[in-house]
């Protein structure tokens, strides 16, 4: 090389390039396999003159311009592409991974790569540690292995699912190996692993795992299932267990009955024709040989006996009213309990009604009417129920309440007819009396024609001949005669108005009463009108207009009644309330016409006074042109020449000129703003009365604005902008107004509110416009300062182009040069640089659901705040979700679901924002909630689909298991045909090969069958009313539930509907007419129904309520028809009976002409033949004459007021009753009017004047009537109530008219008295003109000559003078605000009362406002501002009245309120400007003090530019020279200076879990306060936290995990701030919550592993200790072989080297030896009758020993064996029984499972006995040669035999023996059975009988017997 020194220094060039420039290094392929080659290429495309390429930190190439260098160790491997910069590499080998650079320094770039070069991989192997496991007991692990590869990654595969870590799944060694801690059935696979590097990837042979398990999920289903309401199965019920569980391999199954082990080992259990005994519980015991596991299900099965007839009888006596009576209920069958009830109610039991102990005896005592009803009685028991007949309660009693009807008045000449009857049981007996004396017996009593001797009392007795009672009844008979006359007459004289008035009611014949009536309308008496007292004189006591009308009078009595013709009454008055029609005012010239009208019977005539004087007659007046001299009185006097009276009315003219002229002018200066300013009103003519107005609207006096006394004048206290506007006055008067033209008010103000209009923010280089502008008349001037300099004047500012120079305040100071007046305005202005970049980068691992993960949002340029969005919306944090202290770091710290979503962040300042593009957030999960859809019923045959979908990202794969066993795989499982045994569990097991989790979900499927059949039958009689029915519905088919319906509507039970007990039967405990209908049952289960056809109810029922239709009453010589009916089914047949004799038959009766004979009573019978029922019903013929005449007549002398007056009533006829009436209404009697006991006299008390009018008295009988004419009453009376109609006060001069009346019946005479001397005579008094002697009292006195009373009436008259002089004058000084002031009021005349008003409107006192006793003083006890204004007095008396002139007042005060307005607190540098104000009449002057030192005088004070000096208390003085007060006002200014650093430190040792941490926040600059933030939300002091007293310091008392997190500290003052970067707070804690993951026992020979975990930061360390030895470290610790010295306490130390804290968790580990061997061995040979003991001989550990026999559980109980007991691990048997044989084994059991020996077999060893001889016991001889004997005996083994002949023992054994037929072998033989090993003999004797010629000798016999034994013995042996 030329120029080694350039090349060296080039390369220490590029070792100081720090540049990074926007290419990249891109790779033509990466990672790479070994030997293969790669080329770097920079993108984008640069050629480079002077660089280098390098791998890690050694140099490749080195370039420059003209040449380039290769490094010695690359040198044939590498080229270069000068003009690309491109680098091409060959050959690589697995040292060639790791960082290449290229550097360039013409151009300076940088740009790197990383390179991989891998091995490819080969042969992936899997092994498992072991593949037939059971579930929970066993650790599958795999192990996965390559022959060849580098840069491995592995992933684990169970069938197409990923498998994830999770508790029980754990990876190791880079996750190399895979094991799976206490493995499920779900676990099974297959396993795979795959093996990936960059280049290349391979896969393991799947091994999968035999996982045993179970059982589990035991169920059991008892088939079938309990009759609805039941709790038990009939006797004779066939019932089948079924049991099932989820075991693989399948589990054996064992049976117990009451804890008993039954001969069974099937599923099933099936119990046929059961018995009461069966009764018990039973236990299915499922059990699984290989997992030795085994689950039990017991359920309890009842037996009982159904109930056969239950029988309801009378025990006793019959029911009788008040005494004791008794049911029995006898049941056959078991019985739980008894229900009674009556009428289809259960009977509650009370104080009269109660059952004995077992409830078959119920007493009712006394028995009551209520008791009466249908009685049932119905027994319970748990499988059936039974119901007796009905028994029908019917009480005896009586006879009670007995009644006659009939009627209680009747005419003479006519008959009546009395029916008596009475409530009884049986029917009574019947007796009548008349007036004590019997006179006829049955229930009717017939009279004969009646006469006035027939009046009297009728008694009818009823009799019971069963309860032997009697009781009575009366019933009084009046006879009477008609009405035949009523009409009305008037007593006295004629109607005149307020006089009294008569009218009588005269009649003839029995009169009961008399009504009157005005205008057909009843009359009542009232306080005006009186009736006489027996009503047939009418009063009128002062006769009124409205009583004029059509009077009638109606006489009456029960039978007849008549009314009186109209008489029409018109009334005489007046006149009355006269009225004059014409104005109140006039002008003058003008002529006005008065009306007069007067309201008078006949009509008034008029006169017309003026002033008092007459100046015409007539009703109109009209005037001559008017003057001022017509202003007076008019009167109008109203006259009635009929009445005699008079009536008077005035009316006062006012005579006024019109008003000519208003003007507004101004008084004083012109108006500014907050000074006073008025205007007055200037008028021409008489003014009543001026008002303001305000552009175009009403103005009314307020706080700033006052009106004088008159309202001339206009005053604004203070005038301000508001009052701007055009002002005008309006005078008027009743006749004439005139508004002024308008006055244009303009107030001269400010400057005020100075603002300025422009931007608070600006970008550099931009030009801003600031606007000012002020309130301000006229407008103001401007001056423009920034930073205190001032810099322009005008409104207008505009700035150069921005720079950071230009941050700052700016300033506007507003000029008026008329008020003398500034203000200023202020605003900062800021000046910043835009935003430019924002993207949203993954901090970290992607999301996982329920993990950490983070998002970052990075940026450019100057950002002031940093928003999050997620689909658009903004982002806030939560509970989960946090931001860093700056907001650019967003951190989920447990994602979700609800988390997906498209993400950005916004950053912004004022100016610019930018918001970055989308950021998808998918995140993984699941599966969550999986879900099976499909039916839950199945019907056989039919083929079903079930759906199974889960929540999870990515989607799940789906497993099915039915009852336990994997059946199919995918998301849908569709079964085949279902069968019964397609009842079970179905479960989709989910899972997520990405999360490696699973879920399931299961559903239960139940198979049934369809209904077929459903019909309804009647079971017994057919339905009769009242008695019971009852329908079955007949099934086939399962059936669920079974329902009734009657005409297509549901039917429900009630109380007399019973349903039986699974709803088949439906019974009507008393069937009624409302129970007709179609009947249908309807049967279903869940997947089918079927309803049956129509069964169609008539109820047979009746008769019942049978009617007679047909007249009460009759005539004789008419013809009546009745008619007879009842409701019945069939119909009835009807029967007639006439006072109890049969008259004709058919349910019409037509009667022959009647006579008084046909009074009775006529009878109904209904029968039915069908019920056998009848029923009867009466009706009772009264047969009548008619009423003819009737009259009113007076009694005594005429009606006077409050005397005794009575009135009569004549008839002829038979009479009923008698009706009076008064004016046509019925009249009735009350505590002035009574009535004779007949009603025919009619009389009153006191009669009054509400007892005039017309009356008539009516008469009747129920077939005519009559009514009288009228008698018309009128009552005398008077004088009453006298009145004097005048004026009560006058003026001298003038002349009073009074008027006296009096309400007097004749009317009444009048004398005038004053002051108790007589003056006039005559209703009316005149005087002369008054004077003030004309005062006093004016006496009227009323005379009635013909009462002889008189009444008097007195008058006070008042004369008075009128009032001629006001005038308001002031008392003392002038008014000074908060002193007493006082205004008095000047009168002459004669004063009645002083008025005070301010501004025209009435004054009051008030707490500070008082009046004097006669008002003419007025006091302000502390005047005030509100009380300015114009005030007047007004005088007057009740004739006349004056208004004084206003007096203006105006109050002085002040000064009030100072008030200095400038800012609190500034910066040095800077001038403030003070102004001062305050409210003071006159204006204020005003004086600065600084600090106590007087510095200005004027309202406004500039400050120099402030320093610290400058703070202080700023002092204005106000001054008012006229009332000599002063008033000072202070403020504070403060200065201060900027605030200008923080920092956050911490203030000792690191953070410790409960441990006191604390930060400080270290500051510069003058602080006001310190606010601390976490993740940028503030902080505040809790019970954890606190601040020190000026916030510096953060302290957490016990830190906590939750006070993780970035904090900041802010500090400000009012005018900066400044706060701190972040400072990040990570607590170390721990070690917390260690735990150990291992089994709890073990047997020897098995290794353990333990796992140790603890929650800690950092995290700890762990060491290990057995026993308190210490055996390891690390998290985990795996045994050798156990053995029982492994049995103990395993430790596990968690350490935490920060905390220096250690926290220990320990676990017992119980190590159990195995059973090994297990044998049953026996203490000795067993013999029956011997006592006998096996003994199980077991080798290891076990904790339960039981027996079995024959396979089935050995459960030893007094039931089944009393001889043989367990005692610990034996069984005794004593005595030891041939029953007891059989294959014995011993189970021995600990927690791993059971342990059975081998099979023992039993055999016991017992006899002989039972020993049995066979053969002939007679022989011939000749017939046989040999006769033989056979022995037998029961024995185990079996017996020897030896043989006896004649008791002696011969040659020979076996069990049989031949001897030769001769005579002298005849005897007894005798075989002898022995047991060889129970020792025992026994033996027994045949006798053989030979008879005939013996051919042997004896000896040869003998020889021949022992022979053939011998050849016996041969064959045996």
């Amino acid at each position: 090389m030329d120029h080694p020194l350039v090349l060296v220094l080039i390369l220490v060039l590029l070792n100081f390039n720090t540049d990074v420039s926007g290419q990249v290094v891109v790779p033509s392929m990466n990672p790479l396999a070994v030997g293969s080659n790669v080329t770097l290429n920079l993108v984008p495309e640069s050629p480079i003159n002077i660089g280098t390429w390098s791998y890690e930190t050694t140099t490749i190439v080195l370039f420059y311009p003209g040449g380039s260098i290769v490094s010695t160790s690359y040198q044939g491997r590498v080229s270069f592409n000068r003009s690309s910069a491109e680098l091409s590499i060959s050959s690589l080998q697995l040292n060639d991974s790791g960082l290449y650079t290229v550097q360039g320094m013409e151009p300076v770039l940088t740009a790197v790569v990383t390179l991989s070069v891998q091995e490819p991989i080969s042969n992936v192997t899997l092994r498992a540690n072991a593949t037939d496991l059971v579930e929970l007991n066993d650790t599958a692990i795999f192990t996965c292995s390559v022959s060849s590869g580098t840069s491995l990654s592995y992933r684990w595969m169970n069938g197409s699912s990923e498998v994830a870590a999770s508790d029980r799944v754990r990876l190791g060694v880079g996750n190399s190996t895979l094991s799976i801690v206490s493995v499920t059935r779900y676990d099974e696979g297959p396993f795979r692993c795959e093996v990936i590097n960059g280049i290349s990837n391979g896969t393991s042979q799947p091994i999968g795992l035999n996982v045993r398990y179970g059982p589990s999920n035991l169920t059991m289903m008892v088939v079938p299932e309990m009759t609805i309401g039941h709790t038990a199965y009939k006797t004779g019920s066939d019932i089948t267990l079924s049991c099932s569980a989820q075991s693989k391999p399948a589990v054996s199954y064992k049976w117990r009955f009451n804890g008993v082990f039954l001969n069974e080992q099937s599923p099933q259990l099936s119990l046929q024709n059961t018995r009461e005994n069966q009764t018990g519980s039973y236990t299915c015991l499922a059990h699984n040989n290989v997992t030795l596991r085994y689950a039990t299900m017991t359920t309890m099965i009842k037996i009982v006996e159904p109930i056969s007839a239950v029988s309801l009888n009378r025990d006793g006596k019959p029911p009788i009213l008040d005494q004791s009576f008794t049911l029995r209920c006898e049941v056959t069958g078991p019985v739980d309990y008894i229900h009674w009830l009556i009428n289809g109610q259960v009977i509650s039991l009370n104080n009269r009604t109660f059952c004995s102990t077992d409830n078959k005896t119920m007493v009712i005592n006394p028995i009551q009417f209520s008791d009466s009803g249908e009685y049932i009685c119905e027994a319970f028991n748990a499988v059936s129920n039974k119901t007796s007949m009905t028994y029908t309660l019917v009480v005896n009693y009586g006879p009670e309440m007995p009644v006659i009807t009939g009627p209680a008045l009747g005419e003479t000449g006519h008959n009546l007819t009395f029916n008596c009857s009475a409530s009884s049981q049986p029917p009574s007996q019947f007796s009548w009396f008349f007036n004590g004396s019997q006179v006829v017996t049955g229930s009717v009593y017939e009279t004969g024609p009646l006469t006035l001797a027939s009046h009297g009392g009728y008694t009818c007795m009823a009799f019971n001949n069963i309860t032997g009672r009697n009781s009575t009844v009366s019933k009084m008979l009046i006879v009477i005669e008609p009405v035949t006359m009523a009409m009305v007459k008037v007593m006295g004289a004629q109607p005149i108005a307020d006089n009294m008035f008569t009218l009588t009611c005269e009649t003839t014949g029995t009169i009961y009463s008399i009504h009157w009536m005005k205008n057909s309308w009843p009359l009542y008496a009232d306080n005006r009108t009186d009736f006489s007292m027996n009503n047939n004189t009418l009063t009128f006591n002062s006769v009124q207009d409205s009583d004029i009308g059509d009077y009638q009078c109606s006489a009456s009595n029960p039978l007849s009644n008549m009314t009186s013709s109209n008489y029409r009454l018109i009334v005489n008055y007046g006149p009355e309330m006269p009225v004059i029609t014409g104005p109140a005012l006039g002008e003058t010239g003008h002529n006005l016409t008065f009306n007069c009208s007067a309201s008078s019977q006949p009509p008034s005539q008029f006169s017309w006074f003026f002033n008092g004087s007459q100046v015409v007659t007539g009703s109109v007046y009209e005037t001559g042109p008017l003057t001022l001299a017509s202003h007076g009185e008019y009167t109008c006097m109203a006259f009635n020449n009929v009445t005699g009276r008079n009536s008077t009315v005035s009316k006062m003219l006012i005579v006024i000129e019109p008003v000519t002229m208003a003007m507004v002018k101004v008084m004083g200066a012109q108006p500014i703003a907050d000074n006073m300013f008025t205007l007055t009103c200037e008028t021409t003519g008489t003014i009543y009365s001026i008002h303001w107005m305000k552009n175009s609207w009403p103005l009314y006096a307020d706080n700033r604005t006052d009106f004088s006394m008159n309202n001339n004048t206009l005053t604004f206290n203070s005038v301000q902008d508001s009052d701007i506007g055009d002002y005008q006055c309006s005078a008027s008067n009743p006749l004439s107004n005139m508004t002024s033209s308008n006055y244009r008010l303009i107030v001269n103000y400010g400057p005020e509110m100075p603002v300025i209009t422009g931007p608070a923010l600006g970008e550099t280089g931009h030009n801003l416009t600031f606007n000012c502008s002020a309130s301000s008349q006229p407008p103001s001037q401007f001056s423009w300062f920034f930073n205190g300099s001032q810099v322009v004047t005008g409104s207008v500012y505009e700035t150069g182009p921005l720079t950071l120079a230009s941050h700052g305040e700016y300033t506007c100071m507003a000029f008026n040069n008329v008020t003398g007046r500034n203000s200023t305005v202020s605003k900062m202005l800021i000046v910043i640089a835009p935003v430019t970049m924002t993207m949203v980068k993954v901090i970290g691992a992607q999301p996982i659901l329920n993990e950490r993960f983070s998002l970052t949002c990075e940026t450019a340029g100057t950002v002031y705040s940093i928003q999050w969005m997620r689909n658009g919306w903004p982002l806030y944090a939560d509970n989960r979700t946090d931001f860093s202290m700056n907001n650019n770091t967003l951190t989920f710290n447990s994602v979700q679901d609800s988390d997906i979503g498209d993400y950005q962040c916004s950053a912004s300042n004022p100016l610019s924002n930018m918001t970055s593009s989308n950021y998808r957030l998918i995140v993984n999960y699941g599966p969550e909630m999986p879900v099976i859809t499909g039916p839950a019923l199945g019907e056989t045959g039919h083929n079903l689909t079930f759906n199974c979908s889960a929540s999870s990202q990515p989607p799940s794969q789906f497993i099915w298991f039915f009852n336990g066993s994997q059946v199919v795989t995918g998301s849908v499982y569709e079964t085949g045909p279902l069968t019964l045994a397609s009842h079970g569990e179905y479960t989709c097991m989910a899972f997520n090969n990405v999360t490696g989790r699973n879920s399931t979900v299961s559903k239960m499927l139940i198979v049934i069958e369809p209904v077929t059949m459903a019909m309804v039958k009647v079971m017994g009689a057919q339905p009769i009313a009242d008695n019971m029915f009852t329908l079955t519905c007949e099934t086939t088919g399962t059936i669920y539930s079974i329902h009734w319906m009657k005409n297509g509507w549901p039917l429900y039970a009630d109380n007399r509907t019973d349903f039986s007990m699974n709803n088949n039967t439906l019974t009507f405990n008393s069937v009624q007419d409302s129970d007709n209908g179609d009947y249908q049952c309807s049967a279903s289960n869940p997947l089918s129904n079927m309803t049956s056809s129509n069964y169609r109810l008539i109820v047979n029922y009746g008769p019942e309520v049978p009617v007679i239709t047909g007249p009460a009453l009759g005539e004789t010589g008419h013809n009546l028809t009745f008619n007879c009916s009842a409701s019945s089914q069939p119909p009835s047949q009807f029967s007639w009976f006439f006072n109890g004799s049969l008259v004709v038959t058919g349910s019409i009766y037509e009667t022959g002409p009647l006579t008084l004979a046909s009074h009775g009573e006529y009878t109904c019978m209904a029968f039915n033949n069908v019920t056998g029922r009848n029923r009867t019903v009466s009706k009772i013929l009264t047969v009548v004459e008619p009423v003819t005449m009737t009259m009113v007549k007076a009694m005594g002398s005429q009606p006077i007021l409050n005397q005794t007056f009575s009135l009569t009533c004549e008839t002829t006829g038979t009479i009923y009753s008698i009706q009076w009436m008064r004016n046509s209404w019925p009249l009735y009697a009350d505590n002035r009017t009574d009535f004779s006991i007949d009603n025919n006299t009619l009389t009153f008390n006191s009669v009054q004047h509400s007892d005039n009018g017309d009356y008539q008295c009516s008469a009747y009988n129920p077939l005519s009537n009559m009514t009288s004419t009228e008698y018309r009453l009128i009552v005398n009376y008077g004088p009453e109530r006298p009145v004097i109609m005048s004026p009560d006060i006058a003026m001298t001069g003038y002349i009073v008219t009074f008027n006296c009346t009096a309400s007097s019946q004749p009317p009444s005479q009048f004398s005038w008295f004053f002051n108790g001397s007589q003056v006039a005579a005559g209703s009316v008094y005149k005087t002369g003109p008054l004077t003030l002697a004309s005062h006093g009292e004016y006496t009227c006195v009323a005379f009635n000559n013909v009462t002889g009373r008189n009444r008097t009436v007195s008058k006070i008259l008042t004369v008075v003078e009128p009032v001629i002089m006001t005038m308001v004058k002031a008392m003392g000084s002038q008014p000074i605000l908060n002193q007493t002031f006082s205004l008095t009021c000047e009168t002459t005349g004669t004063i009645y009362s002083i008025q005070w008003m301010r501004n025209s409107w009435p004054l009051y006192a008030d707490n500070r406002t008082d009046f004097s006793i006669d008002n003419n003083t007025l006091t302000f006890n502390s005047v005030q501002h509100s009380d300015n204004g114009d005030y007047q007095c007004s005088a007057y008396n009740p004739l006349s009245n004056m208004t004084s002139t206003e007096y203006r007042l105006i109050v002085n005060y002040g000064p009030e309120r100072p008030v200095i307005m400038s800012p609190d607190i500034a910066m040095t540098g800077y001038i403030v400007t003070f102004n001062c104000t305050a409210s003071s009449q006159p204006p204020s002057q005003f004086s600065w003090f600084f600090n106590g030192s007087q510095v200005a005088a004027g309202s406004v004070y500039k400050t120099g530019p402030l320093t610290l000096a400058s703070h202080g208390e700023y002092t204005c003085v106000a001054f008012n020279n006229v009332t000599g007060r002063n008033r000072t006002v202070s403020k504070i200014l403060t200065v201060v200076e900027p605030v200008i650093m923080t920092m956050v430190k911490a203030m000792g040792s690191q953070p410790i879990l409960n441990q006191t941490f604390s930060l400080t926040c270290e500051t510069t600059g003058t602080i006001y306060s310190i606010q601390w933030m976490r993740n940028s939300w503030p902080l505040y002091a809790d019970n954890r936290t606190d601040f020190s007293i000026d916030n510096n310091t953060l302290t957490f008392n016990s830190v906590q995990h939750s006070d993780n997190g970035d904090y900041q500290c802010s500090a400000y003052n009012p005018l900066s701030n400044m706060t701190s970067t972040e400072y990040r707070l990570i607590v170390n804690y721990g070690p917390e919550r260690p735990v150990i993951m291992s089994p709890d026992i073990a047997m020897t020979g098995y290794i353990v592993t333990f796992n140790c975990t603890a929650s800690s930061q950092p995290p700890s360390q762990f060491s290990w200790f057995f026993n308190g030895s210490q055996v390891a470290a690390g998290s985990v610790y795996k045994t050798g072989p156990l053995t029982l010295a492994s049995h103990g306490e395993y430790t596990c130390v968690a350490f935490n080297n920060l905390t220096v804290r250690n926290s220990t968790v320990s676990k017992m580990l119980t190590i159990i030896e195995a059973i090994t061997s297990v044998t049953v061995k026996r203490n000795k040979l067993p013999i029956a009758s011997d006592n006998l003991t096996l003994t199980c001989d077991v080798t290891g550990h076990y904790d339960t020993i039981y027996w079995m026999k024959d396979n089935l559980s050995l459960v030893l109980n007094n039931t089944l064996n009393s001889d043989i007991t367990i005692s610990n691990n034996s069984l005794h048997f004593s005595p030891v029984k041939v029953s007891n044989d059989g294959n014995y084994q011993c189970v021995a059991t600990n927690l791993f499972g059971p342990n059975t020996s081998p099979k023992y077999q039993l055999l016991v060893n017992y006899g002989p006995k039972s020993v049995n001889i066979s053969g002939p016991v007679s022989v011939v001889i000749g017939s046989v040669t040999t006769v033989t004997l056979k022995c037998s005996a029961d024995s185990r083994p079996i017996s020897e035999y030896g043989w006896k002949f004649n008791n002696q023992s011969v040659l020979g054994t076996g069990p049989m023996i031949a001897v030769i037929a001769s005579l002298e072998n005849a005897g007894d033989y005798t075989c002898v059975a022995k047991n060889p090993v129970t020792n025992i003999s026994m033996s027994n004797t045949i006798s053989v009988d030979v008879t005939g010629h013996s051919n042997a000798p004896p000896f040869q016999a003998r020889v021949g017997l022992m022979l053939t034994a011998l050849l016996a013995l041969s064959l045996c042996l």
